[in-house]
């Protein structure tokens, strides 16, 4: 093989590995940051331990198999499927709706968009507080509306339908904003070509929206529920502020769960088993959405 032609493969090598080398680094520090807490959590949940003596028995699977027996955990999984479930329908149905319309602006563009990244930059416990003094039953906004309208006030947060109701709207307002941002994205790089031959065609309203931009935004929609769903799963500082898993444990996701098991109970082998269950539930969720949507 001529010089020439090992100095073109090289080069070409080179260029195929370029944009790996640029990703090394942030993709270095992430597994520093996340793998040994993930190990050792993993590691953690196959092992009892006694508190009193420190002492440790390796447990194999049962510690898992315990924790799908107990009804506390049971009820603390469909309490995290209904508020993800009604968090990703919700947050995916708005978060589209928002974009379409930051995306036809053409007026104080930048003001519009700035706005909507606004819940985004809050921090989850300060969005909490916001919401619980909004449906608070005793002088909350919501409250205080519901009166002066002639409806007879309910509490929002002393009932389970209504409370879980309040967690939903609350997380969807916090993570909606960065899939509005994905989703805008999306929407800025389609060719404005593609709506004019859809028009030519007949195509228009909400037959161009599922037959020509939902397409070509699939990507992006596959990135926002793979936040929503991610986010959603392993919510804590929503929940913790706002309700703190009641009323009873109406609210109690699994996240509230491990830290009750964890830190209240002592029980770090049960704290490390859901904390598993919750990765490997996030995991799935996002190779499900990687497969549907080719992301």
């Amino acid at each position: 093989m001529n010089p020439a032609s090992k100095a073109y493969k090289r080069q070409k090598m080179l260029k195929a590995m370029y944009p790996y080398f640029l990703i090394a680094p942030a993709l270095a520090f992430v597994m520093l940051i996340l793998a040994y807490p993930v190990v050792s959590g993993f590691i953690g949940s196959l092992y009892t331990y006694d508190m009193f003596t420190l002492e440790s028995e390796f447990a194999g699977l049962n510690n898992y198999l315990r924790l799908f027996t107990n009804p506390r955990f049971q009820n603390s999984l469909l309490r995290s499927v209904i508020l993800a479930g009604g968090t990703i329908g919700l947050g995916l149905f708005l978060s589209l709706s928002f974009a379409l319309c930051l995306n036809s602006i053409r007026i104080f563009k930048a003001f519009f968009r700035g706005v909507s990244l606004v819940p985004w930059l809050v921090s989850g416990i300060a969005a909490a507080v916001m919401f619980r003094f909004l449906f608070s039953g005793n002088g909350g906004l919501i409250y205080v509306l519901y009166e002066s309208l002639g409806f007879q006030a309910v509490s929002w947060l002393g009932h389970s339908g209504r409370a879980m109701l309040v967690l939903i709207l609350t997380n969807t307002w916090f993570l909606c904003p960065f899939a509005i941002l994905v989703m805008f994205a999306g929407l800025q790089t389609i060719d404005p070509n593609y709506y004019d031959a859809a028009a030519i065609d007949g195509c228009y309203g909400l037959r161009t929206l599922w037959h020509v931009t939902v397409p070509l935004i699939k990507p992006m929609i596959g990135i926002s529920l793979i936040w929503l769903s991610f986010a959603s799963f392993s919510i804590f500082d929503i929940v913790l502020p706002t309700t703190g898993g009641g009323p009873g444990r109406a609210t109690e996701v699994m996240a509230v769960a491990m830290y009750r098991v964890a830190f209240h109970a002592l029980d770090y082998a049960t704290g490390y088993a859901i904390m598993t269950v919750i990765l490997v539930i996030n995991i799935a969720m996002s190779f499900v959405y990687l497969k549907l949507f080719r992301v």
